[in-house]
């Protein structure tokens, strides 16, 4: 009888937190710049050294299901690669008004070289482009080079698909300070399934190499503009709810951005005397505060929220509540830095 009973308490409790789920949304963040730049260094030119690797010779060929075929039509893929990089680039950097003036030199200014291993140039290479353009720093493309592979095989119940490997080493040279500063080296590979956001399947949506290639390398160029300036990304979070009639009314108005309007009733169940909906309270409270803009506030919350979600029965809630702390704790370094990134310039 008392294994019973015993059974009967411990199912009544894990149904105490049984309903408790998880809404998903994303925003957009401000992310500092992963390298700062000197701040005087506003003025700048981008180049295209031309490196190439010697043992890099699949520039005219690819993987077609599975095979390596040369391409039917030759062209030069890594040096349309390289112009689409350094142009992407450029935008994405002039988008973020970081410097006053960006020169992009033209592709045809270097000649290719084979080398064995990518290394800096002489000091003396840097400092005649750099007296030539009149900048404070040059921002180099050392070396880029990617490879297009496309499967139309419907074997194994695979769908066409595309990916372009693309590898790239970039250079910052300090005019003012007569020295390379930053070296970057990236591998990154984008793919096409070709289906849209709806996942409708169109085989049209799986571009060809030189599209690929194109398209790949203007990636590439966006994503080390992340590394040199503050930028948008979109990120997730989540907002906790349950059956409760009121509480599931407050997560639809944060998933339409009335984010007062649901803190409002979040408030009234701040210091409820149902563990459950205080729990989903607080750490709703916390979200509302981030979107708001108070870190600070936000941790606060999470903080109560954690105490209270201590124990074997609130485990889920707890480990959610703990992450999303982790989550603002290096939220709030990041505006540090963009606060001390913002002051430099």
């Amino acid at each position: 009888m008392k294994q019973k009973s015993g059974l009967l308490w411990l199912v009544l409790l894990l149904s105490m937190s049984s309903c408790v789920s998880f809404e998903n949304f994303s925003i957009e963040v401000f992310k500092p710049a992963k390298f700062t730049l000197p701040p005087d260094l506003q003025n700048v030119a981008m180049v295209q050294r031309n490196l190439k690797y010697k043992n890099d010779t699949l520039q005219s060929y690819q993987v077609q299901n599975q095979h390596l075929v040369q391409d039917k039509i030759r062209f030069n893929a890594d040096s349309l690669a390289q112009i689409s990089c350094i142009d992407s680039l450029a935008v994405h950097l002039a988008a973020q008004n970081r410097f006053d003036s960006i020169i992009v030199l033209p592709a045809s200014s270097f000649p290719e070289i084979r080398a064995k291993e990518i290394r800096p140039a002489k000091a003396e290479w840097y400092q005649h482009i750099s007296d030539q353009t009149g900048v404070d720093g040059l921002i180099i493309l050392d070396m880029y080079s990617g490879f297009y592979t496309r499967s139309d095989n419907y074997q194994n119940n695979s769908t066409p698909n595309a990916k372009v490997v693309s590898s790239n080493i970039w250079s910052i040279y300090d005019h003012n300070r007569k020295k390379i500063i930053d070296r970057f080296i990236q591998i990154d590979t984008l793919y096409w399934d070709g289906t849209d956001e709806k996942g409708n399947f169109n085989k049209l949506r799986i571009p060809a190499k030189k599209e690929a290639m194109m398209i790949s390398a203007g990636v590439i160029g966006e994503n080390y503009s992340k590394y040199l300036v503050p930028s948008w990304i979109m990120v997730y979070r989540d907002v906790m709810t349950c059956g409760q009639p009121e509480l599931k009314h407050a997560a639809s108005l944060a998933h339409k951005s009335k984010w007062d309007d649901a803190a409002a009733i979040w408030q009234n169940y701040a210091d409820s005397k149902n563990k459950r909906n205080k729990i989903i309270s607080l750490y709703n409270l916390a979200v509302a505060n981030e979107m708001n803009g108070n870190i600070d506030q936000a941790l606060e919350f999470t903080a109560r929220a954690a105490r209270i979600s201590t124990g074997v029965f609130w485990s889920m809630e707890n480990e959610a509540i703990r992450k999303y702390s982790a989550i603002l704790y290096r939220r709030k370094i990041e505006i540090s830095k963009l606060n001390a990134q913002h002051e430099l310039r």
